[in-house]
């Protein structure tokens, strides 16, 4: 009986202490932090100002639409974004989607303006512009271009050729290389080289006529009769050149050989 009272004893002061320490665990509080949880979808953010309780509208990018002010000096410039003509400025364009735009400013007398603009959602983007005065001409007496054309002539067996003229002016002096090729019942390949002089006119220069004289070496390959030969001779020729931007052009020609009258036209586009 003693045995089992000393063994009673201990195991009740065993759970005591036990106890005591479980509770002495939890006698501070325990302290919990609220979550901190940001809203991705939240359309903008609103921050109050503590003078006059004006608030600054802060757009979030992606989620809305804002608005744009074109503004130029000199005004009524055409405003073009993403090549599509929007008016003259000053111009203000509401529910523009936010997102990053292109924009041109043109003007007639005055240097094109290109310039980027990024739209974010319940604001205005504002875009200025001093526009310069038109320096270069849209025809220069230096300038090197090359041109994709399509000629009718006998020499192209009545009927249409394709090619590419490459060609510079130099002080108004004019040399062009062109090399055209018709595929048909009568094939034929033309290599030309002409020589001309240049004379501008129009608004800032916007056409060019140059007489030209030339040589032409074409291979003709007749399918039907399965003869092939080269044939050379001079050509003579005036070509009108009209600028509508001021890298591209349309150019055609009035041409005269031997064989008779042609045409040929293309779109000209400046490499200098």
């Amino acid at each position: 009986m003693k045995l089992i009272s000393a063994l009673t004893a201990l195991l009740t002061v065993l759970a005591l202490s036990v106890s005591t320490t479980a509770s002495a665990q939890f006698d501070e509080p325990v302290q919990y932090e609220e979550p901190f949880i940001v809203d991705h979808n939240a359309p903008h953010y609103e921050y109050h100002l503590d003078t006059g309780g004006a608030s600054l509208d802060i757009g979030k990018p992606g989620v809305g639409y804002g608005s744009i002010l074109f503004e130029t000096n000199p005004t009524g410039a055409n405003v073009f974004v993403g090549d599509i003509y929007q008016g003259k400025t000053p111009l203000l364009i509401d529910n523009v989607p936010d997102g990053t735009y292109d924009v041109r400013f043109e003007s007639n007398g005055y240097l094109n303006y290109y310039t980027t603009v990024n739209v974010a959602a319940r604001l205005q983007s504002h875009v200025t512009a001093g526009l310069q005065v038109r320096d270069k001409q849209f025809f220069d007496r230096r300038e090197i271009y090359t041109t994709v054309v399509y000629e009718y002539s006998k020499l192209n067996a009545m009927s249409w050729g394709v090619g590419n003229s490459w060609g510079v002016y130099m002080r108004n002096f004019n040399l062009e290389q062109s090399t055209l090729v018709h595929i048909g019942i009568l094939n034929t390949v033309t290599f030309e080289g002409s020589l001309g002089y240049g004379f501008m006119f129009g608004h800032f220069n916007r056409y060019r006529i140059t007489p030209q004289i030339g040589y032409s070496g074409v291979y003709f390959n007749d399918v039907e009769n399965a003869v092939s030969n080269w044939h050379g001779q001079m050509r003579g020729g005036v070509n009108f050149k009209a600028a509508f931007t001021e890298q591209y052009a349309f150019s055609v020609s009035l041409l005269y050989d031997k064989t008779g009258p042609g045409i040929r036209a293309g779109v000209l586009f400046f490499v200098n």
